[in-house]
């Protein structure tokens, strides 16, 4: 299998482990993963946006790609691995190595892969809960995804415990803050919430898509909030995912108020 590393094509079995890698040894570095392909809404414009304001952040130096090159990139490597029909690609960024906690340096390097997805735009996700396990903390890097995952790895093992299909993480105010896997929305009535950023929820790529598209109400909130929602749903780069119970409460499909959103995502 092909990838890309600093502009590089490279076998990805060739690519040797360096143990004084920041990202192995600190979670010093970022990703980001996007959906592309026949009939796809091309967000990679906002997925650089989101990486570049997070190396920023972290002092780190982005990779210098333009949306054009990028996706470029993306459509060489699904050509020479022949993948067809729609391409989820992941760019990972991390810091040289140097230092300990604290880094020595700002140069980065980054590597991109790809992968055939099959995943609808829309789907049913089944039955989601509340993770006792993990939470969410609001942070300066908190908006982005870093190589540092393990609240959601937690919440995952805790939902593959459940038996559930999609678990929600709150902040450490007790507030709703995003699905282990995506960002978090309901709707009740007309109207459609989503909670703040200011609960360290991630600031998703799609999540940006659907506020910039319908009237959605940013809030603060306690899980029971979610017992007088007639849907719920989630959203992340592969598209949105509705749910159909929580607890002994049932929701509805949201799709007849989501469609200017869903007419975007997959455009005729």
């Amino acid at each position: 299998m092909k990838a890309i590393f600093n502009s590089r094509l490279i076998e990805i079995d060739s690519l040797a482990l360096d143990t004084k890698n920041r990202a192995f040894c600190y979670g010093d570095g970022l990703f980001e993963t996007i959906v592309t392909g026949p009939n796809r809404i091309n967000l990679t414009d906002f997925h650089l946006e989101r990486l570049t304001r997070a190396c920023k952040v972290l002092e780190l130096e982005p990779p210098q790609l333009s949306s054009q090159t990028l996706n470029e990139m993306i459509s060489q490597l699904a050509d020479i691995n022949q993948l067809k029909g729609n391409i989820r690609a992941r760019i990972q960024v991390w810091r040289e190595h140097g230092g300990l906690y604290t880094p020595e340096q700002s140069a980065s390097s980054f590597l991109l892969q790809v992968a055939e997805t099959t995943k609808p735009v829309f789907m049913e996700g089944g039955a989601v809960g509340v993770s006792e396990s993990s939470k969410v903390t609001h942070t300066a890097i908190s908006f982005a995804k870093t190589m540092s995952a393990l609240p959601y790895v937690l919440a995952g093992i805790e939902m593959r415990q459940k038996n559930l299909d999609e678990i929600i993480l709150l902040d450490d105010q007790g507030n709703l803050a995003e699905t282990h896997s995506s960002n978090l929305f309901w709707i009740e009535g007309d109207k459609i919430y989503t909670p703040s950023i200011q609960t360290g929820c991630i600031g998703g790529i799609m999540r940006r898509l659907i506020l910039e598209t319908l009237e959605v109400k940013e809030v603060l909130a306690k899980p029971e909030i979610l017992l007088q929602a007639d849907s719920i749903f989630n959203s992340n780069a592969s598209g949105i995912r509705y749910f159909t119970s929580f607890g002994k409460k049932k929701y509805s499909n949201p799709k007849e108020k989501l469609m200017e959103v869903l007419k975007l995502l997959q455009p005729l």
